[in-house]
């Protein structure tokens, strides 16, 4: 498995393809849901990209302090393509986002939305409900955080 980590300014014409067809694959595609994928936050992102051979099997964005929430740290986008899932790498590409934040942003919680059916999953990493559920394009959503450790 090969992991990038990489500003959108960086990412290779096909990194950018990559991550866009696997995004629309898994979440516009397989679940269903028109939404406005390219939502403006890309530019400001760090993109971590895990492959196998030349795959792209999982990704992430990664937003420092103060770019999509006050004072946190934010993963989004989140993706582990369908014919990987049920192994670990959900739980490596996670951690590995997580490991980012808390190397480079270590006094900043991390906050993420998650889908509500993921609640359980996310809670065993290490993360905490922090909302009601809501409605995000008819998918039901939580925002959960990360506590950094002070």
């Amino acid at each position: 498995m090969k992991k990038i980590i990489s500003g959108f300014d960086e990412l290779t014409n096909v990194q950018l393809y990559d991550l866009l067809k696997l995004r629309q694959d898994v979440f516009i595609i397989e679940q269903n849901c028109i939404y406005p994928d390219l939502d403006g936050y890309d530019k400001k992102a760090l993109h971590l990209l895990i492959y196998e051979h030349d795959n792209l099997v999982a990704y992430s964005r990664i937003f420092a302090p103060d770019v999509k929430y006050k004072a946190e740290t934010s993963i989004g986008r989140i993706i582990v393509s369908q014919e990987k899932r049920g192994g670990n790498l959900g739980k490596t590409l996670i951690e590995k986002s997580i490991n980012y934040c808390i190397t480079n942003y270590p006094n900043s919680d991390i906050r993420i939305e998650a889908q509500a059916k993921l609640k359980n999953y996310y809670s065993q990493l290490g993360f905490i409900g922090d909302s009601d559920i809501y409605l995000v394009d008819g998918i039901d959503h939580l925002q959960m955080v990360y506590k950094a450790k002070n």
